[in-house]
């Protein structure tokens, strides 16, 4: 996986759903969260509190997927959290160099 934000999403995504290591090396960019992955909303609202406790307030996934269409929504990736965080984060992703 070449972006480490969307490397990041995936082991958080493991943490978050308790998925096996098999099923999350599926997950790449394009994976969408609801039609290919099939998570809930509380799912997605315990990912936001790892991502925020790791990128700060301004990476708020539940304020950026509220403000989305529910077209949006349904099409809503692993590639498009990711480019959100890189964006208001206040980190490099886990296990790249501090930018």
């Amino acid at each position: 996986m070449d972006d480490p934000y969307v490397a990041e999403l995936v082991a958080l995504l493991g943490e978050v759903t308790g998925e096996e290591p098999a099923w999350l090396a599926a997950i790449g960019a394009h994976t969408r969260l609801d039609a290919d992955l099939l998570l809930e909303s509380v799912e997605l609202i315990a990912l936001d509190a790892l991502v925020r406790a790791r990128h700060g307030d301004g990476a708020d996934l539940t304020r950026y997927v509220a403000g989305l269409s529910i077209d949006e929504l349904v099409e809503l990736t692993v590639g498009d959290l990711a480019r959100h965080i890189a964006a208001h984060s206040l980190a490099a992703p886990s296990g790249a160099p501090p930018r």
